[in-house]
């Protein structure tokens, strides 16, 4: 008999999932449809799908990574909790047939290289209502500075595993941002030496 697949797991995820859940809350206070970009495990979009039950949470990723986030997703039973959606940063023309009230990713910007963030920046753009926002959390340096040795020493491991990767000043994604029709707005210290970042689409208007 085949054993049943286990869920995947990130203790990175468990630790700041409660900071993040934190944060959106204070920004997203009324009903919203939210777009996660590289879900992952799928852990954060049962957390704030459970959580934030106000919110309408819409998983993504890569196609290897959909069968984990199901898993997650069966399991949890919850009736905000979209079944997850195969997303590629590289293809910016993938199109989802809806527009969101925000998006979400977490851990992504540093993990990748400035091509997907492009691609990230392009799809978010493409699928956010004027005024929305994007939340984006992880590391960021600061006027070309670590803000931390341990990510400086986690910037070593980026680029050992990719040298195209690594921690993104914030003022230059910022800059790039803008070019995609994104203003930042706020920026939140959180634990570890991690940020969270707030950007709006366009404007209310």
């Amino acid at each position: 008999m085949t054993a049943a697949p286990e869920k995947p797991f990130s203790t990175a995820c468990e630790r700041n999932q409660e900071p993040i859940r934190e944060v959106l809350a204070e920004i997203l206070t009324q009903p919203a449809r939210v777009l996660e970009l590289g879900s992952g495990t799928g852990q954060h979009a049962v957390y704030m799908a459970r959580h934030l039950p106000h919110l309408e949470w819409q998983p993504t990723d890569i196609a290897e990574n959909l069968d984990g986030i199901r898993l997650w997703r069966r399991e949890a039973k919850l009736p905000n909790l979209r079944a997850p959606m195969e997303v590629d940063a590289l293809d910016t023309g993938v199109r989802l047939g809806q527009t969101y009230d925000a998006v979400f990713t977490a851990n992504t910007m540093h993990f990748v290289s400035w091509r997907i963030v492009h691609g990230l920046l392009a799809i978010a753009a493409a699928h956010l209502r004027r005024g929305g926002d994007m939340l984006i959390y992880g590391p960021f340096n600061e006027g070309g500075d670590y803000t931390s040795e341990g990510n400086a020493e986690l910037d070593v491991w980026l680029q050992e595993r990719d040298p195209a990767s690594g921690i993104k000043d914030r003022a230059v994604f910022g800059a790039l941002a803008a070019e995609y029709g994104f203003e930042t707005v706020e920026h939140f210290r959180m634990p570890a030496n991690n940020q969270l970042l707030r950007l709006v689409y366009g404007d209310a208007g």
